[in-house]
């Protein structure tokens, strides 16, 4: 999971500047209902809930055991019968028949395991608190790569429009340069070189249309629908965002759903070793229980029969399976919480990769943005020179697709800015949060 959220972040940042996207329609769909589809939708949030209420069906049946069972019994037939009491008949053979009806019931009560049958009550309910926070970790991991699809399309869709109109402007130099050199005003390499320069665009307009299909089919896949709207960008929340990383670490390590659900995790396996301990005492339990038996015909009687008792058993496995079952969950528990603090490492260092992802792309958007001027005032003085027979046209041409590549580059630039402050909602647990969905499923039971 972790290994997925830092692929998509890196990806976002590190593809080729020129994309493109899709036209999409006039209508309007903002992110947050983006991300509340997929979480509606996606089959792994769907198998995170099935999890999660399969262990909350698991803790009724533990609890069940604390709790009265009753058993119910009947019998009718015909009975054969050559023994003591029917050779004691009135019969010729010393056999008999007759018919049989028969009727119990039990009700049994445990009064003492040693607490066993309560922890491995209480293991099931931490497991369901596991599976609830594993839910949400499911959600906020599920939550980002929305996130950052979504930014994919937007961003490849501004740089084909982008891309097109400069094409645009590329075909009326090489159409003003052919017209000079046809002139005599020009040399014909300006020409080669001018297409040149068209064509570098094709070929990356042409790869990029590739990668802008890809776009629109990974946010079908986390949404269940093709973009349908003009798609908005988005204004991350800013406000949860700490300054400090060694804040953030903090929080997470105390709010993170994927740590909490490991510490609960954790806190079942100590729960089966309590329990396993426990079931080395006896057990005890009331009893209450009614037969009534009928035998009609040549063997006849009758049997009424009703006990209250109190049952005491204890078993002991002379070849150590106890004492195996309970150093087995303990080696369980131990092996949680090494989980746990394993987790723990991963998430602080993927906050620390995020933070630095969004350092990182803050410094380059402003050289980015120092770039963008250097070449807007580099255009201005091409212009000038220009007009005064003192520069070429095909310099004019390379000058002003220089601008337009430094501006391009400032757009991807800061859309990975912003996914990297996504990124850094997700890695402290506060994508939805900060997104404010509420999925149609997120309250089941």
């Amino acid at each position: 999971m972790f290994c997925v959220r830092h692929f998509l972040l890196t990806t976002a940042g590190l593809t080729a500047l020129l994309s493109v996207g899709a036209v999409l329609p006039a209508s309007s769909e903002p992110l947050g209902d983006a991300v509340e589809a997929a979480l509606n939708y996606h089959p792994s949030v769907h198998a995170a809930l099935a999890n999660r209420n399969a262990l909350r069906e698991e803790s009724r049946e533990k609890k069940s055991d604390l709790f009265p069972r009753v058993n119910v019994g009947a019998t009718g037939g015909r009975e054969f019968a050559n023994n003591s009491t029917s050779r004691g008949l009135s019969t010729t053979r010393g056999e008999g028949y007759s018919w049989l009806w028969e009727g119990n019931v039990t009700a049994t009560q445990l009064i003492f395991d040693g607490a066993e049958t309560w922890k491995r009550a209480d293991a099931a309910d931490a497991r369901r608190s596991s599976a609830d926070f594993a839910v949400a970790d499911v959600r906020e991991d599920l939550a980002l790569r929305t996130v950052l699809a979504y930014l994919d399309v937007l961003r490849t869709t501004e740089a084909v429009n982008r891309l097109r109109g400069h094409g645009v402007i590329i075909d009326d130099y090489v159409s003003r340069i052919e017209k000079m050199v046809k002139g005599g005003a020009a040399d014909k390499s300006m020409t080669v070189q001018a297409k040149d320069i068209r064509a570098q665009l094709q070929s990356s307009l042409a790869n990029m249309e590739g990668q802008a299909r890809s776009a629109v089919a990974a946010y079908m896949d986390l949404t269940g629908h093709a973009p349908d709207g003009q798609m908005e960008k988005p204004v991350p929340r800013l406000d949860l965002i700490v300054d400090e990383i060694d804040a953030a670490v903090a929080h997470a390590d105390k709010n993170h759903p994927m740590l909490r659900a490991a510490q609960m995790t954790e806190e079942a396996s100590g729960l089966d070793a309590a329990a396993e301990q426990a079931a080395w005492l006896p057990d005890v339990t009331g009893e209450l229980s009614y037969l009534k038996r009928d035998l009609d015909d040549v063997i006849g009687g009758e049997i009424d029969d009703a006990k209250a008792v109190v049952r005491m058993s204890w078993s002991y496995a002379m070849g150590g399976a106890q004492q195996a079952r309970v150093l087995k969950t303990l080696h369980r528990r131990e092996e949680s919480h090494e989980k746990r603090e394993e987790m723990r490492r991963r998430i602080s260092r993927e906050i620390y990769v995020s933070y630095s992802d969004r350092d990182t792309a803050r410094n380059q958007v402003d050289v980015q943005r120092e770039r963008v001027g250097l070449n807007e005032t580099l255009l201005g003085a091409h212009q000038a020179q220009f007009e005064g027979a003192r520069a070429s046209i095909l310099q004019l041409l390379q000058t002003e697709n220089a601008l337009f590549n430094a501006k391009l580059a400032l757009m991807n630039g800061e859309y990975k800015m912003l996914a990297s402050e996504y990124a850094i909602l997700a890695s402290t647990g506060r994508l939805q949060e900060a997104l404010n969905v509420v999925p149609v499923r997120a309250n089941a039971k």
